[in-house]
């Protein structure tokens, strides 16, 4: 990496705490300008990409019950979404279908089944995705069929 690059990061990194509490001595109390403060920062860390974006993205647990604006409870709700867990439920069965080459077998076997013209590879990956829906949700099935498609594709 350039050695611009990482001087960008450390001002960034250095940046965005002080930002945060001009902004906070700025506004005073409001609640509004906390949060205000708080974005600023977020922002200053993904534009600068001076922390991973996992720990820029988990500031507002620590902060938001900190700064007296959400409880605990408040502000971890919307990362325990259902549709949160729904959607990494599905990429974890579509790694472990990717890890164990699963994903190859059921397209080798698609093929086999239903021929290599277009129309049956179609009607293969309506079946398949119709028998999985069946048990997991579709949104999880849809996540599954990728790595299938991606081999049938190769």
């Amino acid at each position: 990496m350039s050695n611009s690059f990482q001087s960008g990061k450390l001002i960034g990194f250095i940046l965005g705490p002080v930002v945060f509490g001009a902004l906070l001595l700025a506004y005073g109390d409001s609640d509004i300008g906390k949060v205000l403060a708080l974005a600023s920062w977020m922002v200053i860390w993904w534009i600068t990409e001076a922390a991973p974006i996992p720990v820029t993205a988990l500031l507002p647990l620590v902060l938001l019950p900190y700064l007296g604006i959400f409880t605990v409870t408040e502000a971890t709700a919307p990362y325990a979404s259902p549709i949160i867990f729904l959607f990494m439920g599905g990429f974890m069965i579509a790694l472990g279908l990717e890890k164990h080459n699963l994903h190859k077998r059921i397209a080798l076997n698609l093929i086999r089944v239903t021929g290599t013209s277009g129309n049956g590879i179609i009607l293969g990956f309506m079946a398949a995705t119709a028998l999985l829906s069946m048990w997991i949700s579709n949104t999880a099935a849809a996540v599954m069929m990728q790595p299938i498609a991606a081999s049938v594709e190769q």
